[in-house]
């Protein structure tokens, strides 16, 4: 039994298309192999964590207030864009400080946790994801 001109050509594309998903499954493989994993050379101290949890407290009424600004009624993207702001800033200390980004966290849950009630009240948890209904 021969092939027709079209079952021939939907063999080629199933072919072409196998064999392009090989293609970048080998690329990602590789990739994954010969990368670099960079460990963080230190660990933070006693004094940087109060310090560094300290400085979070001071800067989270300005990340509060800018995500008020930028999603005013919308208390859930608060949240959303508080802790986008929150991590670019843990990220940026952990990079700068060359330590465990999980060490930055726990600087700031540690004072979050461990402080006396201070007004505006600090939230030490994360509000669910909430899919929207509609999307502008």
């Amino acid at each position: 039994m021969t092939m027709t001109t079209t079952q021939a050509r939907w063999k080629r594309v199933a072919v072409s298309g196998w064999v392009a998903l090989a293609l970048c499954g080998g690329v990602a493989v590789a990739r994954a192999v010969t990368s670099e994993v960079r460990t963080p050379s230190r660990r933070l101290s006693a004094d940087e964590r109060v310090l560094l949890g300290r400085a979070a407290a001071e800067a989270e009424p300005h990340w509060r207030r800018r995500s008020m600004h930028s999603f005013p009624g919308d208390h859930w993207s608060q949240d959303d864009d508080f802790g986008a702001s929150e991590r670019g800033w843990v990220m940026s200390e952990a990079r700068r400080r060359d330590v465990p980004v999980t060490d930055v966290f726990d600087a700031i849950d540690s004072e979050l946790r461990s402080s006396a009630p201070i007004l505006p009240p600090r939230k030490a948890s994360a509000s669910p994801c909430k899919p929207r209904p509609f999307y502008d």
